[in-house]
């Protein structure tokens, strides 16, 4: 289901890692029930929109924690 959603969308599995998601200028890391998403502000608004539209989630904005590692 996510992975076929996020192919529409023109992302793609990374090889090394079925949790990574690479496309479009962006990058989607998958852990459990969280999802990382960075990239260029651009592509990474066009990419939030698509997802908040097929699946209920909240956007948590700029984050400084995942999965207990902090992101400065």
């Amino acid at each position: 289901m996510v992975k076929k959603f996020f192919k529409s969308i023109g992302l793609k599995a990374a090889n090394t890692n079925p949790n990574l998601f690479i496309g479009n200028e962006v990058y989607i890391l998958l852990f459990i029930n969280d999802m990382l998403i960075i990239g260029k502000c651009r592509y990474l608004n066009i990419t939030k929109t698509r997802i908040l539209r097929e699946w209920r989630c909240k956007d948590l904005s700029l984050i400084e924690v995942f999965i207990g590692f902090q992101i400065n």
